[in-house]
Protein backbone atom coordinates (compact mmCIF):
# COMPACT_ATOMS: atom_id res chain seq x y z
CA UNK A 1 0.00 0.00 0.00
CA UNK A 2 0.96 3.23 -0.95
CA UNK A 3 0.32 7.45 -0.53
CA UNK A 4 -0.34 9.06 -3.65
CA UNK A 5 0.61 12.24 -2.10
CA UNK A 6 4.15 11.51 -0.55
CA UNK A 7 4.45 7.75 -1.76
CA UNK A 8 4.99 6.68 1.97
CA UNK A 9 5.04 2.49 1.36
CA UNK A 10 3.00 0.78 4.08
CA UNK A 11 2.41 -2.90 5.86
CA UNK A 12 -1.00 -4.74 4.70
CA UNK A 13 -3.58 -3.15 7.08
CA UNK A 14 -3.03 0.22 7.31
CA UNK A 15 -5.78 2.25 5.29
CA UNK A 16 -4.25 5.85 5.19
CA UNK A 17 -1.24 7.74 5.62
CA UNK A 18 -0.24 8.93 8.77
CA UNK A 19 1.54 12.09 7.35
CA UNK A 20 -1.16 13.51 4.75
CA UNK A 21 -4.13 11.70 6.06
CA UNK A 22 -5.49 10.37 2.79
CA UNK A 23 -6.48 6.83 1.60
CA UNK A 24 -3.98 4.77 0.15
CA UNK A 25 -3.63 3.10 -2.55
CA UNK A 26 -2.06 -0.74 -3.78
CA UNK A 27 0.22 0.69 -6.26
CA UNK A 28 2.06 3.50 -7.34
CA UNK A 29 1.67 4.90 -10.89
CA UNK A 30 4.92 4.70 -12.84
CA UNK A 31 6.80 7.73 -12.80
CA UNK A 32 6.48 10.13 -16.67
CA UNK A 33 10.03 10.12 -17.89
CA UNK A 34 12.28 12.90 -17.77
CA UNK A 35 12.19 15.22 -20.29
CA UNK A 36 15.08 16.26 -22.19
CA UNK A 37 16.05 20.06 -22.06
CA UNK A 38 18.74 21.14 -24.68
CA UNK A 39 20.27 23.92 -22.93
CA UNK A 40 21.36 26.83 -24.86
CA UNK A 41 24.28 28.74 -23.44
CA UNK A 42 22.51 33.00 -24.42
CA UNK A 43 25.46 34.63 -22.03
CA UNK A 44 28.95 34.50 -20.36
CA UNK A 45 29.27 36.76 -16.89
CA UNK A 46 32.52 37.69 -15.59
CA UNK A 47 30.99 36.36 -12.51
CA UNK A 48 28.67 34.36 -10.49
CA UNK A 49 26.62 37.12 -8.91
CA UNK A 50 25.68 38.90 -12.10
CA UNK A 51 24.67 35.01 -13.82
CA UNK A 52 22.65 34.04 -11.15
CA UNK A 53 21.15 37.77 -10.97
CA UNK A 54 19.80 37.27 -14.53
CA UNK A 55 18.53 33.72 -13.96
CA UNK A 56 16.29 34.91 -10.86
CA UNK A 57 15.16 37.43 -13.50
CA UNK A 58 14.42 34.39 -16.25
CA UNK A 59 12.76 32.56 -13.83
CA UNK A 60 10.57 35.03 -12.53
CA UNK A 61 9.40 35.88 -16.19
CA UNK A 62 8.49 32.03 -16.90
CA UNK A 63 12.08 30.82 -18.47
CA UNK A 64 13.65 28.41 -17.05
CA UNK A 65 17.04 29.11 -16.45
CA UNK A 66 20.69 27.42 -15.33
CA UNK A 67 23.80 28.65 -14.47
CA UNK A 68 26.98 26.66 -15.10
CA UNK A 69 30.39 27.67 -14.58
CA UNK A 70 33.71 26.54 -14.08
CA UNK A 71 34.69 28.73 -10.66
CA UNK A 72 33.23 25.71 -8.27
CA UNK A 73 30.08 27.24 -7.34
CA UNK A 74 31.38 30.81 -6.12
CA UNK A 75 34.36 29.40 -3.88
CA UNK A 76 37.32 30.05 -6.03
CA UNK A 77 35.67 33.08 -8.14
CA UNK A 78 39.32 33.57 -9.11
CA UNK A 79 39.34 30.59 -11.78
CA UNK A 80 36.16 32.31 -13.18
CA UNK A 81 38.17 34.16 -15.85
CA UNK A 82 38.80 30.71 -17.45
CA UNK A 83 35.63 30.50 -19.57
CA UNK A 84 33.29 32.46 -17.67
CA UNK A 85 29.95 32.05 -15.97
CA UNK A 86 27.19 30.63 -18.50
CA UNK A 87 23.76 31.66 -18.31
CA UNK A 88 21.76 28.36 -19.81
CA UNK A 89 18.18 28.32 -20.75
CA UNK A 90 16.04 25.79 -23.08
CA UNK A 91 16.24 25.75 -26.25
CA UNK A 92 12.94 26.98 -27.50
CA UNK A 93 12.80 29.75 -24.75
CA UNK A 94 16.28 31.26 -26.71
CA UNK A 95 14.43 34.28 -27.83
CA UNK A 96 11.96 34.61 -25.07
CA UNK A 97 15.12 34.98 -23.29
CA UNK A 98 16.82 37.05 -25.17
CA UNK A 99 13.72 39.73 -25.26
CA UNK A 100 13.95 39.81 -21.52
CA UNK A 101 17.40 40.19 -20.85
CA UNK A 102 17.45 42.84 -23.43
CA UNK A 103 14.68 45.00 -21.94
CA UNK A 104 16.13 44.59 -18.40
CA UNK A 105 19.13 46.45 -19.59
Amino acid sequence: MFCPKCKAEYREGFSSCADCNISLIPELPPEPPEEYVDWINIKTYSNRHEAELAKSFLLANGVNAVVSGDDYGGIHPALSFTTGIRLLVDKKDVEKAERILDKAG
